[in-house]
């Protein structure tokens, strides 16, 4: 900037316009500028040729412009940081996903981290959480409480130290009796309910908290219930200590019956987790079709988002709608929109006349959907930008039922002994259906020894006989 002002006659506004050209890589900022720097050198009678040089040396660090100061800086911390993440793996990422508990795309980039790290994250517990995210004496990642949506630090601060001073809650009533009411309110007891995080403290499903119970006369929720007990309790508690007579501290109250309601299914369950924590946790709504994804899926919906490595290639994804929209163009064509999801991220697709009334009879929220398409360019435009255009749709069922054939499992001669013989046979009985099984024995060599086939082995690709193979590191595939 010094040397522009003098060599140049740039004032100091134009040599702080320099800069940010230079730091920002702004060629055509940089080009405008050029002709005043070498004219305002010529009238200080300095060489042509030696201005020409000096800002041919700039335009060449403007290129790739860093601060030495700055390099060391980033070294030192990415040196740091790597080594965290080597040494104290749950610990770093829970100060990782704590950073950006606002951006739930971030999050769930590096939940998908923590996967591949073997790093557990847990959903949250009145028990264990703490505000934000921590790392826990099992080397697992725990949800923090004051990361559900409704809850708040001010509430979780409370439950946190209230804990800390009296001890872990023994169940349901006992936390009631402890909370602090005129700091966790109803809306936040009600999501921490929905996010799991009474889970460890309770007996039966997170449905009965906002199940009634009939066979009484006053039918409000239970978990409202709860809250006019836990009240009452500390009530009576204040008021005993405070009796002129010293009345003993026990207060015997009734605990609210917990009324009978229908189990959630675990889809409404996981809707239900993810509206109050932002992404599914416990569980992924896509499990029950996990074998189908992992051998039939050439791409994952994160992959859309640079098509140009795909270009002219058909490719296959699965996910779960998440979102749909119906939309009416001026003419009154219709045309609508919808947002998919699978392990790794989003997707928003958009289908317009001919596609959108021959795919819209998939388009509704929590469809298990196998889309197939090719990349190819728009078919219209100068220079077309390129799309996914989609050449099918499938729910994910019926691509169980119908697509899937066999089952070809590989067994090493080693892994057969009586115990795994007979768990193999346990878990095919109970999971029969309409796949063929097939089974080739191979010697440590991985040469065929012998194959096995028979009509009464169907199976069904259930979640239980996926992770039977999945724990015992089998070798298989689908056909």
């Amino acid at each position: 900037m010094l040397l522009s002002r003098l060599l140049g006659n740039f004032t100091r506004g134009e040599s702080d316009t320099l800069r940010k050209a230079m730091g920002k890589k702004i060629k055509s900022k940089l080009d405008e500028l050029k002709p005043k720097f070498i004219n305002g050198g010529k009238s200080n009678g300095h060489d042509p040729e030696v201005l020409e040089k000096i800002w041919a040396d700039w335009e060449k660090f403007a290129s790739y412009a860093f601060n030495k100061s700055h390099a060391t800086c980033y070294s030192w911390v990415a040196y740091q940081t790597a080594y965290l993440k080597a040494n104290y793996p749950s610990e770093y990422m829970a100060a990782v996903l704590s950073r950006n508990l606002a951006d739930i795309k971030s999050i769930s980039v590096y939940m998908t981290e923590c996967k591949h790290m073997g790093v557990n994250v847990l959903g949250p517990d009145v028990n264990e959480s703490e505000q934000n995210f921590s790392s826990n004496k099992s080397g697992d990642v725990r949800f923090g409480l004051a990361a559900i949506k409704g809850v708040g630090e001010a509430a979780a601060r409370s439950i946190i130290e209230e804990r800390e001073r009296n001890g872990q809650y023994k169940n349901i009533f006992d936390f009631m009796e402890r909370v602090n009411f005129s700091v966790v309110n109803r809306k936040s007891l009600e999501s921490i309910a929905l996010a799991g995080g009474f889970d460890s403290i309770i007996e039966f499903h997170r449905s009965r908290f906002f199940a009634s119970d009939t066979k009484s006369s006053a039918a409000v929720p239970f978990i409202e219930a709860l809250i006019r007990y836990g009240q009452r309790m500390q009530q009576e508690k204040q008021n005993s200590q405070q009796s002129l007579f010293g009345g003993g501290a026990i207060v015997d109250i009734q605990h609210p019956a917990v009324p009978a309601a229908e189990d959630w299914n675990q889809l409404m369950m996981l809707n239900k987790e993810k509206e109050v924590i932002g992404l599914y946790l416990s569980a992924h709504p896509l499990d029950e079709y996990k074998v189908i994804i992992d051998h039939m899926c050439k791409a994952k919906l994160s992959d859309l988002s640079d098509l140009e490595p795909l270009n002219g290639q058909e490719i296959g994804f699965a996910g779960v709608i998440t979102s749909v929209q119906e939309m009416t163009t001026k003419t009154g064509r219709h045309w609508g929109k919808f947002t998919m999801e699978d392990y790794n991220g989003t997707h928003e697709f958009v289908l317009f006349g001919k596609d959108y009334e021959r795919f819209r009879q998939y388009l509704f929220v929590n469809y298990f959907l196998f889309v197939k398409g090719k990349v190819q360019p728009r078919p219209y435009g100068d220079n077309p930008e390129l799309e996914f255009k989609v050449l099918s749709m499938m729910q994910l069922s019926e691509v169980q039922d119908t697509m899937i054939k066999e089952l070809h499992l590989t067994l090493r001669s080693e892994e057969i002994t009586e115990g795994f013989i007979e768990d193999l046979l346990n878990v095919v009985k109970s999971n029969k259906g309409k796949v063929i099984l097939r089974t080739t024995i191979v010697d440590e060599d991985g040469i065929t020894v012998l194959k096995l086939f028979s009509k009464r082995f169907k199976v069904a690709l259930t979640a239980e006989l996926v992770e039977f193979l999945d724990s015992r590191d089998l070798k298989y595939t689908l056909s």
